[in-house]
């Protein structure tokens, strides 16, 4: 793993990084900006949910921290997360505000591990796109990086995604970072695009940063290895086409969907 040309996975590892994907079709979040049907579209230019808001105020806090190995969990922060709570709460499972409080409390202390031993500051979402934050495309690359993560660090389960995407805010858009033009011409909401962009985004974060997950080339095809954003782009679009086209996720019904 980790060569210009993707040739070394086994099948095996292939079969699970398919596997994992399928699992990820249905997936929703509580909170999350667009709706069902909904759009991502800039015309106000700001957050377009409450979780949007406080993900947008909770990434500027970590900014604060005058050294990435001082980044410490302040007092703003615990305030920010008591908020989220109340929107990331999952009612399915009788979790109470709290129990959702202590958990984020305790993924941030993980968190911020991570991101002092990353030892630089995340990608800046602009303020043109912070429509971006909270949205269900921004949460599910975040889903993805802490889903590897926890694997990797054989821990029980995995932080909750709002801090994947403070570890890259940028990740899961259309195109190379934050640039407005591929995101705006060819996102495609629940399409080939989408799912596309946000694993691998995740997957290249992940080895670039983390020397974990599967590289850019997450299918093992392509001229372009693991460690280049070029790699897996055309047949990891052509793998999405027939993940959508074998589930319609576009057509589904809200009770088809898992909300985390």
């Amino acid at each position: 793993m980790g060569s210009w040309i993707s040739f070394d996975k086994d099948h095996e590892s292939v079969a699970k990084v398919k596997q994992y994907c399928e699992s990820v079709v249905f997936v929703q979040f509580y909170g999350q900006t667009n709706d069902l049907k909904g759009s991502t579209d800039n015309i106000t230019g700001k957050p377009k949910s409450k979780l949007g808001h406080l993900l947008s105020e909770l990434d500027k806090e970590v900014r604060k921290a005058s050294k990435i190995e001082e980044l410490e969990i302040t007092e703003s922060m615990r305030n920010i997360l008591r908020k989220m709570a109340e929107i990331r709460v999952c009612m399915a499972d009788c979790e109470t505000v709290e129990d959702c409080h202590q958990k984020l409390l305790n993924d941030a202390e993980r968190f911020q591990a991570i991101y002092r031993k990353r030892g630089h500051e995340s990608e800046v979402l602009e303020e043109k796109h912070s429509f971006y934050w909270g949205t269900r495309q921004q949460l599910l690359f975040g889903k993805v990086i802490c889903d590897w993560l926890a694997t990797q660090n054989s821990e029980k389960a995995p932080m909750d995604p709002i801090f994947g995407t403070l570890l890259n805010p940028t990740g899961g858009r259309v195109g190379p970072g934050d640039t407005g033009f591929f995101h705006d011409s060819l996102f495609d909401d629940m399409g080939p695009f989408a799912y596309h962009s946000a694993v691998h985004d995740g997957f290249g974060y992940l080895i670039t940063n983390h020397k974990t997950g599967p590289g850019y080339a997450y299918l093992n095809k392509g001229l372009f290895g693991d460690w280049s954003p070029f790699g897996g782009q055309l047949y990891g679009i052509k793998y999405w086409e027939k993940i959508c086209q074998k589930y319609h996720p576009d057509r589904a019904t809200l009770e088809q969907f898992i909300f985390l």
